[in-house]
């Protein structure tokens, strides 16, 4: 019976220096080899996903932008993309919080780079995507987008999401970091997206994982396992901890479960 395996980036295929191990690369190769299925499943736009080291691996598949775009055999399968109105309104909030903001769509990412001015992650994102790197326009009908990201150290959790409203999910992660999702939207509805899809029974659903936007992931599969080097609260959700991304822990998590 095929199995479906699905695994978040960073911090779990690939440590936070973009390094996978090579033991990742082989024990994901086996697992397609057995017969199941490899889905990297992130938090990453589709847009952001370009790593020949990564996609080299070998996947049948992409869950991207938090279960917002699907795509099998680098074909997509399915997709949510925010209204033209939900990106002004969410745009006007953020303008209001003084917080600067990355639209992420299925093909490129979207910053005024003026608002991060030597950020380190805008001048990752312009080495890593190039040409699918682009300045948000005034126009926003002219732009597809699956989710927002931001960063608020400081900013009033609750009462952002309150003005946000009730067409978006907000996940706020350590640092300040926060991801704006489509309401409804995570890596859960995607995963349950793709099995309907391929006729996956639950009990044959397994998920990697190490962060804050994992946890709805790693509750929704039969079979959570954490990174050695996840969050606490994600090692207390998932049925199995496995190593760190660096001690083989993708090669250990698949083992364990007999699924190479």
């Amino acid at each position: 019976m095929k199995k479906a395996v699905f695994f978040d980036i960073d911090g779990t295929l690939w440590n936070y220096q973009m390094q996978i191990p090579e033991s990742t690369v082989l024990a994901i190769r086996k697992l397609r080899e057995n017969g199941h299925y490899a889905f990297i499943c992130s938090g990453r736009s589709r847009s952001n996903i370009q790593s020949p080291k990564l996609l080299g691996i070998g996947f049948d598949g992409v869950v991207a932008s938090c279960g917002a775009h699907i795509d099998f055999h680098k074909e997509t399968v399915y997709q949510v993309l925010l209204t033209e109105r939900q990106v002004t309104h969410a745009l006007s909030v953020l303008k209001e919080y003084h917080m600067p903001v990355v639209l992420e769509g299925p093909e490129y990412v979207y910053v005024n780079e003026s608002d991060f001015l030597d950020d380190p992650y805008v001048i990752h994102l312009r080495k890593e995507l190039g040409e699918h790197l682009r300045n948000i326009p005034t126009d926003h009908s002219e732009i597809q987008i699956n989710k927002m990201s931001s960063i608020a150290p400081t900013v009033d959790a609750r009462q952002f999401v309150k003005e946000m409203g009730e067409d978006f999910d907000v996940v706020i992660h350590g640092q300040g970091i926060i991801e704006i999702n489509p309401a409804g939207i995570s890596k859960a509805t995607g995963i349950r997206k793709v099995c309907e899809m391929l006729d996956i029974p639950h009990e044959d659903t397994f998920a990697f994982g190490d962060s804050a936007n994992d946890l709805e992931m790693l509750a929704y599969v039969a079979h959570s396992i954490a990174m050695g080097n996840g969050t606490d609260k994600v090692k207390n959700t998932a049925e199995f901890v496995t190593r760190s991304v660096d001690e083989d822990g993708i090669l250990h998590g698949l083992k364990h479960y007999g699924l190479i």
